[in-house]
């Protein structure tokens, strides 16, 4: 197989029909239809699934596929790799990061970073700590900056920081005078906005003292439970840095001390890093 006919495969499978892939790819259908057809003989199993009006993926081609698209997203990382070193740089570092802040410390070794090594330029991939994880287990990022709580089984990490909680509101949802901190307690009777991940542990927080809190909506990103915050939906439940990206909203610390969200860099075990990563990782 090629990466001519891997992209074939790609484009017909997200535009949902052979017609539409090759439009695409500014192709007629003919030279797809006979691309897919020679990767499917190549594998020995059928890809695609042509009844109906629309494509659909094989188990074969489910997996074809994921492969496809990690080996176009490293081979357009290597395309401008090349190109910053025609330019005279060192080449790039691929950095994966949380949208709900890194905080200070990131902050200031990335600008001592760049300012040490001007020659490298950095290709920024955004997600949750999930679609990170698995981008550092892929190999698509060379190191990320997530959040805790995740899996440490698989990668090893530095911590940044660590952060308490705070709860973000309208203010017809929080009391007319607003206290210096709220307890767990405190939020019983509110509709909270939290990360998918935590409800669990702060549930349990909850469930030893003999109560539990409603949370309206759960979220993997802290930029959706903020903007249901905005809208006047609930009380999000975010870690201190994500206070920085709300607006017009009250925002009350959560005094906890058994939660502490930990922002870290992490890079994948047993995975060597080339020359970029590591002088990222050293930063540090």
């Amino acid at each position: 197989m090629n990466l001519e006919q891997l992209n074939c495969l790609i484009a017909v499978v997200e535009e949902g029909s052979i017609s539409a892939g090759a439009r695409r790819l500014n192709l007629t259908q003919p030279p797809v239809s006979l691309q897919l057809q020679r990767l499917e003989a190549q594998c020995g199993v059928r890809l695609l699934e042509r009844g109906g009006r629309k494509i659909r993926l094989t188990e074969a081609g489910k997996s074809l596929y994921d492969t496809a698209k990690r080996i176009q997203t490293l081979t357009l990382a290597a395309q401008e790799d090349m190109k910053n070193f025609q330019l005279g740089k060192k080449g790039s570092l691929h950095l994966g990061m949380i949208s709900s802040g890194a905080g200070e410390r990131f902050f200031r070794g990335a600008r001592y970073f760049a300012q040490k090594y001007p020659e490298i330029s950095i290709q920024l991939y955004e997600g949750n700590t999930y679609q990170l994880l698995d981008a550092l287990e892929k190999e698509t990022v060379d190191l990320a900056v997530i959040r805790t709580p995740f899996s440490k089984t698989r990668v090893e990490g530095k911590v940044l920081c660590r952060e308490h909680f705070c709860a973000l509101g309208s203010q017809d949802l929080f009391p007319q005078h607003l206290p210096e901190a709220f307890t767990l307690e405190d939020l019983e009777e509110l509709p909270l906005l939290g990360y998918r991940r935590w409800e669990r542990i702060i549930q349990e927080i909850c469930r030893g003292r003999g109560f539990s809190l409603y949370f309206r909506c759960l979220a993997d990103d802290a930029r959706s439970c903020l903007q249901w915050a905005q809208a006047g939906l609930g009380v999000a439940l975010v870690p201190e840095s994500v206070v920085n990206l709300s607006q017009n909203l009250n925002a009350v610390p959560v005094r906890e001390e058994k939660l502490e969200s930990q922002v870290v860099l992490v890079r994948k075990k047993g995975r060597p890093l080339h020359e970029t990563a590591r002088l990222f990782w050293e930063n540090y």
